[in-house]
């Protein structure tokens, strides 16, 4: 449905998208594969996270399940896991700077398809 990445220093993330009926998918994933968090969002609503214990991602997977939902108007469950070894605060900054931009890429391309559909 949808590949995004991004990339910055030993930084390296993915945006993966999966179409469910009207609905979305997505991974969120850097560093060491895991599932650190999940959250559930549809239009105008906030979104639902559910955090492993000692994990972080739940506001970056809200981020993005809020983001996406609201611009495309469906419903959509992210799932992200992202860890670095001995992440700097800047680069946690770098992190949060980068979801964010994919969740802008992931929009701008979905809109400039005619049905924004993946």
């Amino acid at each position: 449905c949808g590949d995004f990445q991004a990339t910055e220093g030993r930084l390296e993330l993915r945006l993966r998208l999966l179409r469910q009926g009207q609905d979305l998918h997505a991974f969120l994933l850097g560093g060491e594969s895991h599932v650190g968090a999940t959250a559930l969002a549809a239009p105008g609503e906030a979104a639902q996270v559910c955090e492993r214990a000692a994990h972080r991602e739940g506001a970056l997977a809200g981020l993005v399940a809020r983001r996406l939902a609201d611009a495309l108007g469906c419903a959509v469950s992210v799932s992200a896991g992202i860890h670095f070894k001995d992440i700097t605060r800047a680069e946690i900054a770098a992190v949060e700077r980068m979801v964010a931009g994919l969740a802008e890429q992931c929009i701008s391309s979905l809109n400039t398809r005619s049905s924004k559909t993946c």
